[in-house]
């Protein structure tokens, strides 16, 4: 891994974790994705998620993609509120659209939110 990967994947790492950082859990999934800053449906977060495919399939590698995702995350949720954590936003996705969740997580090489 190059130095420049490396920070970028940092850099992405940090990002993501602000943008999810939160308190507690969730053990069933949610129609809503709760925050800090509101509430709002499900739905728009899948239809962002959607939305983000394609150039997210356009980015060579998983690194990359990882990185496109968490800046393009940290402005929905700035916008929208962000989930209490991970798990909140995992259970939503998976609820409300679980073949973009499924997409989407492939795509950055990873297996839920949760750990995104």
């Amino acid at each position: 891994m190059t130095e420049n990967t490396r920070s970028l994947l940092l850099a992405a790492v940090a990002t993501v974790t602000l943008a999810v950082a939160g308190c507690g859990g969730a053990d069933e999934p949610a129609t809503t994705a709760d925050g800090g800053g509101g509430s709002y449906p499900a739905e728009d977060v899948c239809a962002f998620l959607e939305g983000q495919i394609p150039a997210l399939k356009a980015i060579g590698g998983p690194v990359g993609r990882h990185a496109n995702l968490a800046g393009g995350l940290a402005t929905f949720f700035a916008s929208h509120g962000k989930p209490e954590n991970g798990a909140v936003l995992d259970a939503a996705v998976t609820a409300q659209c679980p073949s973009v969740r499924t997409e989407v997580l492939t795509l950055i090489d990873v297996e839920s939110f949760s750990s995104f």
